[in-house]
C-alpha cells in the first residue's frame, strides 16, 4: 500500500467539502473531471478549476489528465496517501492487468518484495512515480495479452494476470521479476496451486519458442512431467546474463548458470 505524507493542506471551502463528502460515500477515491461535474451541476471548466485549486491545497493528488485521488480526510492537517497501488495502478491505463514481480507477491509465490508494481497492456506509456511507488508499464503483443482476472482489491475491481499466466510472463521477460532463479521458485512453491496443463497451453499459445523451453527445462528441472516439445534453436535460461556455462540438448537450452545455483535457496 502507498503512504506518504506532504506538507500541510490548505483549508477546504462549503463547495469542496460538498464534492468530497459525496465522493466519500460514494466510496470514489479516484474519480474523473466528469464525476465532479455531475456532483457540482457546474460547466466543465469551472469544475477543473475547483479541481486544480484543491490539488495545490493538498486535497487531492492529480493521477492523470482528468484523473484524481482524494488524500483521505481522516488523514488531518498533514494528508497521507493511503490507497492501494494496484488500485493507482489499474486507473492510469486500459487494457492492463497486474503481472511479474507484483503478481507472484501478491499470490505469494515469491518472498522478494518489489517496490515496482508491473503492468501489462498492449499500449505503450512511461515509467511513473506516484506517491513514491514506481508503476513499470510493459507493453506486450495483442497476441500474449490473455489470462487475466478481476479480483477485488478494498472492495474495487483489479486485473492481474491468473497464476499459470504470471509464470508465463515471468518466463517471457525474466527481468521483470527478478530473473529465472524468481521463476524457479515461484514455480516450486506454487506446484499444488498451478494447472499444469493450463501452464503449457498458455506457453504455446504466446507463440515464443524461448518460453517453451525455458518451461520446459525447468519443469524437468523440478521433476515435475511435461508433454512440451522444444524447438530447434538455442536459447538462453536467463536473457539477463549473457555468458556460457554448458548446453543442454534436449531442451536447446544455454545454460549460463551453475546448476547448483538453481535450486541452492531450497537449503535455506
Amino acid at each position: 500500500m502507498a503512504t506518504k505524507k506532504t506538507e500541510k493542506r490548505l483549508g477546504l471551502g462549503k463547495k469542496s467539502s460538498r464534492l468530497l463528502s459525496e465522493l466519500a460515500e460514494k466510496n470514489k477515491s479516484i474519480f474523473t473531471v466528469d464525476d465532479a461535474v455531475k456532483i457540482l451541476k457546474e460547466k466543465k471548466s469551472s469544475a477543473t478549476k475547483l479541481l486544480h485549486d484543491l490539488t495545490r491545497k493538498k486535497w487531492l493528488f492529480r493521477l492523470s489528465r482528468g484523473k484524481y485521488l482524494i488524500l483521505p480526510l481522516e488523514a488531518g492537517v498533514k494528508p497521507e496517501f493511503t490507497e492501494h497501488e494496484f488500485i493507482i495502478a489499474s486507473n492510469l491505463i486500459k487494457p492492463y492487468y497486474i503481472s511479474y514481480w507484483s503478481a507472484l507477491n501478491y499470490y505469494g509465490f515469491t518472498e522478494q518484495v518489489s517496490k515496482t508494481v508491473f503492468v501489462a497492456t498492449t499500449k505503450r506509456k512511461r515509467e511513473m512515480n506516484i506517491l513514491g511507488i514506481k508503476i513499470k508499464f510493459i507493453t506486450i503483443k495483442k497476441n500474449k495479452f490473455f489470462g487475466s482476472k478481476r479480483i477485488l482489491v478494498n472492495n474495487r475491481p483489479v486485473n492481474i494476470a491468473e497464476k499459470e499466466k504470471v509464470i508465463i510472463d515471468c518466463l517471457d521477460l525474466p527481468r521483470n521479476c527478478g530473473g529465472i532463479i524468481e521463476v524457479i521458485k515461484a514455480i516450486d512453491s506454487a506446484r499444488e496451486e498451478l494447472d499444469f496443463k493450463k501452464l503449457e497451453d498458455y506457453a504455446k499459445k504466446m507463440k515464443n519458442s524461448a518460453i517453451i523451453n525455458r518451461l520446459g527445462y525447468i519443469l524437468e528441472l523440478l521433476n515435475i512431467k511435461t508433454r512440451l516439445k522444444p524447438s530447434k534453436h538455442y536459447i538462453f535460461l536467463d536473457p539477463l546474463i549473457k555468458k556460457k556455462i554448458a548446453y543442454n540438448a534436449k531442451w536447446k537450452i544455454i545454460e549460463n548458470i551453475p546448476k547448483k545455483d538453481l535450486l541452492s535457496w531450497r537449503e535455506h
